[in-house]
């Protein structure tokens, strides 16, 4: 995965990365690393980053939520702005989850995937894969 290839990264590794108590941290700090030495460019969702800063604040400490959010904000991050069009194509995929576990965050994800034609995330979520989706790292 190098080049001008983007990967989306999710809240769930956004808070695996700042909070060492997390089940997943180990194997996040890991593989960003991987995305690192790839120089590959990161994506994410608005959603998915205020998740991640609200997650961070209550799970590990306001001031880690503040300097994540100021390092992310710094960073070549890109941070896609939900729209109206985003919103509702996030809503068909929200009304075909079969989980009642299933976030509105996670929908909205996948059609910006969908739109910027990635079939890779960095996620440790299931649904994901599920949804036709790769998770870095994890899945052939």
């Amino acid at each position: 995965m190098a080049g001008d290839k983007k990967l989306f990264i999710d809240a769930d590794v956004l808070v695996a990365l700042n909070d060492k108590s997390d089940n997943n941290h180990q194997k996040a700090v890991t593989l960003v690393s991987l995305v690192s030495v790839a120089r590959t460019p990161l994506i994410t969702s608005d959603p998915a980053f205020g998740e991640a800063i609200t997650v961070i604040s209550q799970n590990v400490s306001h001031k880690q939520a503040i300097n994540f959010a100021i390092g992310t904000l710094s960073s070549q991050t890109e941070i896609v702005e939900v729209n109206s069009g985003l919103r509702q194509q996030g809503l068909e995929i929200f009304e075909k989850q079969t989980s009642k576990n299933s976030r509105f965050t996670d929908s909205i994800n996948m059609a910006i995937m969908k739109n910027e034609k990635l079939d890779t995330i960095f996620s440790f979520d299931e649904h994901y894969k599920k949804n036709g989706f790769k998770r870095f790292g994890i899945d052939k």
